[in-house]
């Protein structure tokens, strides 16, 4: 695909700048495929109780989808680099959509190996341009984390694989460290990287921040304490799935509050970058709150899915397709979509909580659940399939040297 500063949403050089056109839609169609069996689940009509596809899907499917998304729009501006190929692109999303068929039909092994295809693509993406010459200089030590997760989620979906050959009740340990490792650890560690470098930006409007001559030092830190994080799980297997959780949750959040002094309030003007502040704050506090009630770790851990990684996703990818329409304007303010968005996603973690501490009425709290987050997906596309409608901005060069968000943060 060539790089080409060509306008028009239907050409291949805007799907080449802006992947993001091909990929939010298709994390909004595996949300739904991931959460709508929940709702005849919850009204009685079924008794059909998919965990395990639902959590796949949500993680290796709609989530993965928009980080996808994310990055191959992100790392090409930020680094100066080529954008990515129309075949690249392919591939990354049709594993998205086959890994999530897969799951559907508990081949599990296969849909961890189509999970694996298109992050190994997609890690191969960011490390190419990471990597080439004074690119990775210019990035902030914390976004290492980036790799680190990648690597991170491919090893868990290695291990689940093995786990689901073998049988998941022959290899348990495996099954769940693989699955942990994936669920918990893969998009934590991605919000610490993206976030820690992009937060200060999103919420603030600072400068997008720079790597230093002198990070050496802070970027063995911070490889540390992404493989640290990672090795964790190992403490799950041991017996001592509470101190894991804990360690999890400090490294976490000492690395993003840190690197994006979260303490500082949002003064940058749209709702919706208070609900990205939000979210980043409940990514290390989902797993705190694991780690302190261990007798309901399931519910508590979706603090971390839905009110960390869903509301920042949600929020975050908003922002880019927005602004990479030409139209931030639309996001000043306090438009309804983001009101009803920011409220429905709080009302969905709210059900899933409650779904998990009043257990004789698990099916009614699940529907409702399901029900706001399908609802808060529609406020989010009221304001996206416009900005897919609507004609790219004319640049002068797809991979310049410009952060993703930094030009139309600071813009109302």
């Amino acid at each position: 695909m060539k790089r080409t500063g060509t306008t028009g949403a239907a050409t291949p050089g805007v799907l080449a700048r802006d992947p993001w056109r091909i990929f939010f839609p298709l994390a909004l169609a595996l949300a739904w495929a991931g959460v709508f069996h929940w709702i005849p689940y919850g009204a009685g009509a079924t008794d059909a109780y998919r965990a395990v596809f639902h959590a796949t899907a949500q993680i290796e499917g709609f989530l993965t989808a928009l980080a996808a998304g994310f990055l191959l729009t992100f790392v090409p501006r930020r680094t100066g680099r080529a954008p990515a190929s129309a075949g690249g692109i392919a591939v990354i999303a049709l594993a998205l959509a086959g890994a999530t068929g897969a799951a559907w039909l508990e081949w599990w092994a296969a849909g961890q190996l189509a999970w694996l295809l298109a992050v190994v693509a997609l890690g191969l993406f960011v490390a190419r341009r990471l990597w080439s010459p004074g690119v990775g200089r210019r990035l902030p030590p914390v976004f290492l984390w980036v790799p680190a997760g990648l690597a991170g989620g491919a090893a868990g979906a290695l291990l689940v694989a093995a786990a689901a050959i073998a049988g998941p009740r022959e290899a348990p340990l495996a099954w769940r460290l693989g699955r942990d490792a994936l669920f918990q650890g893969l998009f934590t560690a991605l919000v610490v990287g993206v976030g820690g470098a992009m937060l200060p930006t999103l919420t603030r409007g600072e400068p997008a921040r720079e790597g230093r001559a002198g990070d050496g030092p802070m970027r063995a830190v911070h490889l540390a304490a992404a493989a640290l994080f990672f090795a964790t799980f190992a403490l799950d297997g041991l017996g001592a799935e509470r101190t894991g959780l804990a360690l999890r949750g400090a490294l976490a959040g000492a690395a993003l509050v840190g690197e994006a002094r979260l303490w500082r309030p949002v003064t940058a003007p749209g709702l919706h970058r208070w609900l990205i502040w939000l979210a980043a704050w409940l990514v290390p506090g989902g797993l705190l709150a694991a780690a302190a009630l261990p007798g309901v770790r399931a519910a508590a851990l979706h603090v971390l899915f839905v009110g960390g990684f869903g509301l920042l996703a949600l929020a975050v990818s908003l922002h880019v397709a927005v602004s990479h329409s030409g139209r931030p304007g639309r996001l000043a303010g306090r438009p309804w979509q983001v009101q009803a968005l920011g409220l429905l996603l709080l009302a969905a973690l709210g059900f899933r909580l409650l779904a998990g501490l009043d257990a004789g009425r698990v099916r009614p709290w699940l529907l409702l659940a399901a029900a706001s987050f399908l609802l808060a997906t529609l406020a989010w596309g009221a304001l996206v399939v416009p900005a897919l409608r609507a004609a790219a901005p004319q640049s002068s060069s797809p991979g310049r040297r410009t952060s993703e968000a930094t030009s139309q943060s600071r813009s109302p």
